[in-house]
């Protein structure tokens, strides 16, 4: 049963940052990143964690019936330096409710610089108070970093905060009404109705050094969990147990960031294992560089979108750097990928924060890149495709038409007491 998880705080009382300290603002960002691979903490167990365990059988039924599920997903939320970029997302994410997201899919970096416990009350609990649906989260290399005679294990907030055994209330959600996370480890498989995620842990590298999900340094369970997995998906679909296969990593396969790189070897391991088990995934997210970017890669014939969605409140987009811009890539763009695959580059945009929403039906994922203005809190519609899980095919705008849903909350006007900026927020 779902009865000990809490979302929401029930009088939704207004976040706020306008009273953080100059310390819980600029966070750790004095201290320096060690340059080193960290070590995968095991999970508890390798089971997939099934999303009715956290919002009931009854809801998840209920998403049967509807014959779609919606869920959000983006990266790099971290309010550092500017939080009000973080809580203008939040906000549009609260209040994004006509389309009832049955979760939110948190690509990591979820606390900067260096994921600390003391920090997830300012960078977590406090700007999602409003967000009514379980947050599921992989780490981004920020959650796992370390600095000089760090006294903390890496990773060890967010498994505090996102890997319980059961769902508790943490200390560091400072009386938030949100619970624990039960996940069973930092890279997990989910089950939802219609949509299968494989989260992995791609390792603490920088904006110039790829992600990892095996090796010397880390070990190779993950890149065993992976193989295992993907080898129960192909027998669930060969059972006619189907659902929608997404593979998410923080580090992205693929980006055109000035600042970020790509991993086409991390990128390499997940093909290998893929078609060791025959079963390629149908959609594969990341954030790690700050921007969106949306790919469509043709592996056999079938059409992939891979999705860069790490705009989701960290202050400092590309295009939003002091000085001169970087040149934006051109788009759409063809191309190959490192294995000879054909490659398209469908969307950039790096001066605008959002998140994006995904609807999964048997017969296609629609996803829409949803803009915030922060400023304003006025939403738009950066992007929009639907990939035909029929036809393996990706289409562009097939959602464009559509009005998007929450913009009539733009400014958002759920308390008197709260403006899109949030300016008038306080503590409780």
């Amino acid at each position: 049963m779902a009865t000990n998880f809490n979302f929401a705080d029930p009088d939704l009382t207004p976040a706020s940052f306008s009273d953080f300290s100059k310390q819980e603002i600029e966070a750790d960002s004095a201290e320096k990143t060690l340059s080193q691979l960290e070590p995968v903490p095991p999970p508890r167990n390798t089971n997939p964690m099934d999303l009715s365990t956290v919002i009931g059988a009854d809801a998840s039924a209920a998403i049967e019936k509807a014959g779609q599920i919606v869920f959000h997903t983006v990266g790099d939320t971290g309010g550092i330096h500017n939080p009000q970029f973080q809580f203008a997302v939040a906000d549009a994410l609260s209040n994004d409710t006509s389309t009832a997201a049955a979760f939110w899919y948190h690509l990591g970096d979820v606390i900067y610089y260096f994921g600390e416990e003391q920090y997830y009350f300012e960078q977590f609990y406090d700007p999602y108070r409003d967000y009514n649906a379980p947050i599921f989260a992989i780490p981004g290399n920020h959650d796992g970093a370390l600095f000089k005679n760090d006294p903390a294990k890496t990773l060890a907030a967010f498994l505090s905060n996102f890997c319980t055994e059961q769902p508790t209330h943490s200390p560091d959600s400072q009386g938030a009404y949100r619970t624990t996370m039960t996940q069973p480890g930092v890279y997990f498989t989910l089950n939802a109705p219609f949509v299968k995620f494989i989260g992995l842990y791609s390792n603490t590298g920088e904006g110039g050094t790829e992600g990892v999900i095996s090796g010397k340094k880390v070990g190779n369970a993950q890149l065993d969990f992976l193989k295992k997995q993907l080898t129960a998906a192909k027998q669930e679909r060969d059972k006619g147990q189907w659902r929608a296969l997404v593979i998410a990593t923080h580090h992205p396969p693929f980006t055109g960031s000035p600042f970020h790189v790509p991993s086409p070897e991390m990128l390499k391991e997940i093909d290998q294992a893929c078609e060791a088990a025959g079963i390629y995934p149908d959609l594969h997210l990341s954030g790690h560089a700050h921007l969106y970017e949306r790919y469509t890669r043709t592996v056999k014939g079938k059409q992939i979108p891979y999705i860069v969605a790490g705009m989701g409140g960290y202050y400092n987009l590309p295009g939003l750097k002091p000085g001169k811009r970087a040149p934006i890539p051109a788009f759409p763009a063809s191309g190959t990928d490192a294995s000879g695959n054909p490659l398209r580059i469908e969307m950039y945009n790096d001066t605008q924060f959002g998140f994006v929403r995904m609807t999964v039906s048997p017969a296609a994922i629609t996803g829409v890149f949803i803009t915030v203005d922060t400023s304003t809190g006025k939403l738009g519609t950066g992007d929009s495709f639907t990939l035909d899980l029929k036809k393996n095919a990706v289409s562009t705008g097939a959602a464009a038409s559509k009005k998007t849903p929450g913009s009539k909350h733009a400014p958002v006007k759920k308390s008197t007491k709260k403006s899109a900026q949030s300016t008038a927020r306080r503590k409780r």
